[in-house]
């Protein structure tokens, strides 16, 4: 089955009521409820979280010379890690975020 696409024709669109409108007010009442439209008192705070994330994702407070460092010894296979450092590190993060204590 086949539909026929015909040019400039358009599906009718739904009427928008913004809040301030009531019902039956339409397009001549949006100069009126305009009027009565008060500024908000909405606020928005980021947290310390929130912004370490957001440095986090723009590479903020990375060693570039340390993981180009790391990037090649473990492409010339030298790259040897401390497993018992790694362990202690994230047994002490784990610790900070609300887990067991190191």
């Amino acid at each position: 089955m086949t539909t026929p696409i015909k040019p400039g024709l358009q599906a009718p669109q739904p009427q928008v009521q913004l809040r301030t409108q009531s019902p039956g007010a339409g397009s001549a009442g949006s100069a009126q409820g305009a009027a009565s439209v008060r500024p908000s008192d909405d606020s928005v705070k980021i947290t310390d979280s929130a912004k370490a994330l957001d440095a986090a994702s723009r590479g903020e407070g990375i060693d570039t010379k340390r993981v180009e460092e790391i990037r090649a010894r473990l492409a010339e296979g030298t790259y040897k890690p401390d497993a018992q450092a790694i362990a202690s590190k994230f047994l002490a993060m784990e610790g900070q975020i609300g887990g067991v204590k190191a």
